[in-house]
């Protein structure tokens, strides 16, 4: 096995296609119909504009948002009609019924995306990524001491949390690191 080859496979292990490909885009579909739930009615723009705000990080893209919403449709979870020249989505009593089984788990993963936005955001994750985007874009390698020096950190704080008893997740002031708890 060629190093490059050895890099693709532990690279697809920790990214984990199959999970991203199932659990993520069956997430997407229930949060499309969770959207549409909070917000009454609502035609494509409403909705990417209500999840981008609620997600923080992610904006879909019409290519990903407009097959769910047909896909929901044909599956009889939503309904549309058009008011001007807008379709606007509306849940059905199928879709209604299904989200009140799938409300819970939805919750909890809005929850948990959102706390690791916090939690991004306060250990500096955009930053890192926008240096390391404009490196690529500048077509800079990065001096290898400072990539050495990343994963050394990473490393040192994936010790920390192995060692950390395992218990769900409590609402913690982020603000201030010396009183929260992860």
């Amino acid at each position: 096995m060629t190093r490059s080859t050895k890099h693709l496979d532990e690279t697809r292990s920790i990214i984990d296609i199959e999970f991203l490909l199932v659990n993520v885009r069956g997430f997407f579909r229930d949060l499309v119909l969770y959207t549409i739930a909070k917000l009454g009615k609502a035609y494509g723009y409403a909705i990417r504009r209500f999840i981008s705000q609620n997600m923080r990080i992610y904006v879909p893209s019409s290519g990903i948002l407009y097959p769910t919403l047909h896909e929901l449709e044909k599956e009889g979870l939503l309904k549309s009609s058009t008011e001007g020249k807008r379709r606007v989505y509306m849940l059905t009593e199928k879709g209604c019924e299904y989200l009140s089984i799938r409300i819970e788990s939805i919750e909890k993963m809005i929850r948990k995306i959102s706390r690791t936005i916090e939690l991004m955001e306060y250990v500096g994750f955009k930053e890192l990524f926008e240096t390391l985007k404009k490196l690529w874009e500048l077509e800079v390698e990065p001096p290898k001491p400072v990539l050495d020096a990343i994963k050394v950190k990473i490393m040192e704080i994936n010790a920390i949390l192995s060692e950390l008893p395992r218990s769900p997740p409590t609402s913690t002031d982020i603000s201030n690191p010396a009183t929260s708890t992860p």
